[in-house]
């Protein structure tokens, strides 16, 4: 039985210890990142909050749209019951 094969991966350039056999990774010593600046950490802490605040302000507009337009809707319908009150909308428990 041969012995594993070392590759190192391209992408990450982690060491993978692979059969030969069968093709397959039995082990994967990854390389860890080296530690980032703390200047570099608060600025993605505080990009990410921008975008947060940005995603929260969309869906606040839609909310209030969606509202502004199921208020439409509702008053188009009173003013069409309000027009013609002999027509009534169906009753989904009669069988007629």
């Amino acid at each position: 039985m041969p012995e594993a094969l070392d590759i190192r991966c391209p992408c990450c350039g982690a060491l993978l210890k692979v059969d030969p056999e069968t093709g397959s990774v039995i082990w994967a010593d990854r390389a860890k990142a080296p530690p980032r600046d703390f200047d570099d950490l608060v600025k993605g802490v505080q990009s990410q909050k921008s975008r947060l605040d940005e995603k929260f302000a969309r869906s606040v507009a839609q909310t209030r749209n969606q509202r502004e337009i199921l208020e439409k809707k509702f008053e188009e319908a009173r003013k069409r019951a309000a027009a013609d009150p002999t027509k009534r909308p169906p009753n989904p428990f009669d069988n007629e």
